[in-house]
């Protein structure tokens, strides 16, 4: 059961991860698909079919079939209190994460916005969690921790959902329009027609019912 009251400055916190995905997004351009082979970095989408294909992979692919739902998961075993099964949820996106370009800054990212929820530490779960990262047994991915600071600031699911991914599409085309390769309007037709869909692709979420239970 998730006990903590609204905290004001969530919101800010919140803002400010976004950035930092926005910027992994920027790094993980132009591979945003997870696979398990090591990752390596290649050029830049050099026309708009490309982009529009690389945006749509990543809205298909890596956020819909992968980050949301860890995000969602996360989410839900914070406001549960259920630290084992997040612990185990750190575990298995480190799995797959670890072999990515981006791994060190995702978890870089996770720990500095967890290691600001180190004054909630009467929080069972906020504890336990921050425990296992000082003692090497957790990492602090940066999906799985933006599912839990979504769930202790108690602020709007869907929309922190939908804000990660526009950061997300934000970051890579932003990283084809820093090419040269793509222009920059064309660049963000592409993203603005991407942002479109993602509602399209959310995960099925909790009834207001749920949440008021737990």
């Amino acid at each position: 059961m998730w006990n903590s009251t609204d905290v004001p400055e969530g919101a800010g916190q919140t803002a400010e991860m976004l950035g930092d995905v926005q910027d992994l997004a920027g790094q993980l351009a132009p591979a945003p698909g997870l696979n398990l082979a090591p990752a390596r970095l290649s050029t830049p989408p050099d026309s708009l079919t490309a982009l529009q294909s690389q945006l749509g992979r990543y809205s298909h692919e890596t956020l819909a079939q992968h980050e949301w739902p860890v995000i969602l998961q996360a989410w839900q075993f914070a406001r549960e209190g259920k630290t084992r099964e997040l612990l185990a949820l750190d575990q298995a996106w480190g799995q797959t994460a670890r072999h990515q370009q981006f791994a060190e800054a995702s978890f870089r990212v996770g720990r500095r916005q967890l290691n600001k929820l180190r004054g909630l530490r009467h929080e069972r779960v906020i504890a336990r969690y921050l425990e296992a990262i000082d003692a090497g047994q957790a990492h602090g991915w940066h999906p799985v921790v933006y599912g839990v600071v979504l769930a202790v600031y108690h602020l709007p699911l869907r929309q922190g959902l939908m804000q990660f991914a526009a950061k997300s599409l934000t970051g890579l085309a932003h990283a084809a329009e820093r090419s040269g390769k793509v222009p920059a309007r064309a660049c963000q037709t592409a993203l603005q027609n991407a942002v479109s869909l993602l509602p399209s692709h959310l995960p099925q979420l909790p009834s207001p019912e749920h949440w008021a239970s737990v």
